[in-house]
């Protein structure tokens, strides 16, 4: 029941979107400069390689807002966690990103990547000028609320002290992987564990357990009832910074986190989380133990007065397909 009721609130969405869009001073300049519009394609939509989406503007393309049909010539190609030969051969505007770290993309791809001839093209983490990197889209949905929210619920005491919510993995390139199993074994019974099988298709072994808990199936909510989480990242690569801590900024909930490279602290106020890199599972785990409400509720205000700031838009969507149409015409 809950799928199909997420599906149609989807749909609709999508619709308010559309409708948004058109009537908006952006859609209206699309009608009025139809002519001078350039048709964008974009690749591995969904993290799946033959799935594309085709926007007939770049305002459709900033706003996400996709043709119903493919379309048979482009001007712009975007291409996203996979480097085909399509987009070696496309002589036009182009663009390559990745969401994934090295170790999760294909052996094609991460070969294609080293090709002098193609650094022009790519739109990466690890790029040193911060006005030029590249930032996962991870804060999604209606930000006002969200800030209004936390502000609201801000000294709340929350009966539980700590969580992790990840799929279960032993990926052997996967730098964390190791990392966030013995922060968990330290923890004991005063952390609970959600999570799902191995995109590999391997065992679930959270289910080895004790205190693992099953899906998480409205992770925002699950989130919302601990006053920490365990939000390391799958590899340690720099710029790398994804959805796991911002969700736990919008929850409320003190991230335990570990990622990001040499650009953690330039990227993210260090008072907003509790930096675990290099450090001892059973310090951490004594420390936040011994925390008192006030110390609790110093990290939230600082994680509000982040997704608050400028510097927070680099995490959404819009700040991603701007950046990527200023490449694509050539603007930086």
């Amino acid at each position: 029941m809950k799928k199909w009721a997420d599906l149609i609130y989807g749909a609709a969405w999508g619709l308010i979107t559309r409708f948004r869009f058109y009537f908006s001073r952006q859609g209206l300049f699309y009608f009025y400069n139809y002519k001078n519009r350039k048709v964008i394609k974009m690749t591995g939509i969904g993290n799946n390689e033959s799935r594309n989406s085709f926007y007939s503007s770049v305002h459709h393309f900033i706003y996400n807002v996709p043709c119903y049909s493919h379309k048979k010539k482009y001007d712009y190609l975007v291409a996203q966690n996979f480097l085909h030969r399509e987009f070696l051969l496309f002589q036009k505007p182009k663009v390559f990103l990745t969401l994934e770290p090295p170790p999760s993309m294909t052996y094609e791809s991460r070969n294609n990547m080293q090709s002098g001839a193609l650094k022009q093209f790519l739109y990466l983490y690890g790029e040193p000028d911060i006005g030029k990197r590249m930032f996962y889209p991870a804060l999604s949905g209606n930000r006002e609320r969200t800030i209004r929210r936390l502000e609201e619920t801000l000294t709340e005491k929350r009966p539980r002290l700590c969580c992790i919510i990840n799929r279960y993995s032993e990926h052997p390139e996967l730098n964390l992987v190791r990392q966030r199993i013995r922060f968990v074994k330290a923890m004991g019974k005063d952390i609970d564990i959600y999570g799902v099988e191995p995109w590999d298709g391997g065992p679930n072994k959270w289910t080895e357990f004790s205190n693992y808990c099953g899906i998480a199936e409205d992770k925002q909510r699950t989130l919302g009832k601990y006053n920490f989480v365990l939000a390391f990242e799958n590899s340690d690569f720099s710029g790398y910074i994804t959805e796991k801590i911002v969700d736990a900024f919008k929850a409320g909930a003190v991230p335990l986190y570990w990622g990001g490279g040499e650009f953690l602290k330039e990227t993210i106020p260090s008072d907003c989380y509790i930096d675990c890199r290099n450090q001892d599972p059973d310090k951490i785990y004594r420390m936040i133990k011994d925390m008192t409400q006030e110390d609790i509720i110093s990290f939230r205000r600082a994680a509000t007065g982040f997704l608050k700031s400028d510097a927070a838009d680099r995490f959404t969507s819009r700040y991603l397909r701007q950046e990527i149409v200023k490449r694509l015409e050539g603007v930086s």
